[in-house]
């Protein structure tokens, strides 16, 4: 076999390679390659360390952590009576809707039972 023929077949197989892993991990199509101001990539380097991950986790982590946090102030904003904690919810309204929907001997009971 010739160097060329060679150098096809290796191409050929890698680009074989390069779409079977795309069709394995379809969440991890994009790359974007940003400039980094000195000294930053050596932080994410030990951060990524100290954590047992890669750098480009520990990247992806950062800034879905980041987003994360500027929903919750969003919506910390948003509130009207300043409140808002995340995972928390009134069930107030939800028991109300749940408490309509009974059957009204089901609904007497457990208003006895409450007392």
């Amino acid at each position: 076999m010739n160097t060329k023929n060679s150098l096809e077949n290796t191409t050929e197989q890698t680009v074989e390679n390069l779409d079977a892993d795309a069709g394995r991990t379809p969440a991890m199509v994009e790359k974007f390659v940003i400039r980094l101001p000195m000294g930053l990539r050596d932080q994410i380097r030990q951060l990524s360390e100290h954590n047992r991950r890669s750098m480009n986790s520990e990247i992806i982590m950062v800034l879905e952590n980041h987003i994360r946090q500027q929903l919750v102030q969003q919506m910390t904003a948003a509130n009207s009576d300043g409140n808002y904690q995340v995972g928390a919810r009134s069930a107030e309204p939800d028991l109300g809707r749940v408490l309509d929907s009974l059957p009204n001997e089901k609904k007497a009971a457990l208003l006895e039972l409450l007392g």
